[in-house]
């Protein structure tokens, strides 16, 4: 049984990531009435932004429910009690470090080339929390690959997250880039 101490923490971080979800939605909101005063048109980017961020918000239990479905059809009951943290699927829990990586990827993939010196350190460190997910494991790391690929082509997880599979598919390419140039070892079989 996990310790409710644990699980309480974990629902704390929820709540603040939802909490934070709010604060910038209404910061975009506010910034978009200043722009609407000012110039009296929001461009359809703008419009977009703005839907995306206050409209189409999942809620946690939405997220559960679609992990839950998607998970179901890629993981054995025992892949998914290793992914399970406190009570909570991993990849559903907040991780601050998640978000800079893929704002760090949006921007490479903008400016650089998956065999970028940038991109493959960026590959190292993203693969580097993988593994941290999947215990290095390479048939389970496949597998979360799997289901990050399923998530994100859900429109309900897409709207609510910071990846793509493109996102994914530059990093994918920029790990063999690594591997390549010997910055990191090939995965084991």
């Amino acid at each position: 049984m996990p310790d409710i101490a644990k699980l309480l923490e974990v629902h704390e971080k929820v709540v603040a990531s939802e909490l934070e979800s709010l604060q910038r939605a209404a910061r975009l909101l506010r910034a978009a009435r200043a722009k609407l005063a000012t110039q009296q048109s929001l461009s359809s980017d703008d419009l977009i932004v703005l839907t995306k961020e206050t409209l189409m918000t999942a809620k946690p239990n939405q997220l559960n429910e679609i992990y839950d479905d998607i998970a179901a059809k890629h993981l054995t009951d025992k892949d998914r009690t290793a992914l399970t943290r406190d009570g909570v699927p991993i990849l559903l829990q907040p991780d601050p470090v998640w978000p800079k990586l893929h704002e760090e990827a949006s921007r490479l993939m903008a400016t650089s080339d998956p065999d970028s010196i940038e991109a493959m350190d960026l590959a190292k460190r993203w693969m580097q929390k993988v593994f941290e997910t999947t215990g290095g494991d390479p048939d389970l790391t496949q597998k979360v690959r799997d289901v990050t690929r399923a998530l994100n082509d859900n429109p309900t997880f897409q709207a609510a997250s910071t990846a793509s599979n493109s996102m994914t598919e530059f990093v994918q390419q920029a790990y063999a880039a690594a591997i390549k140039a010997g910055l990191m070892d090939r995965p084991k079989v």
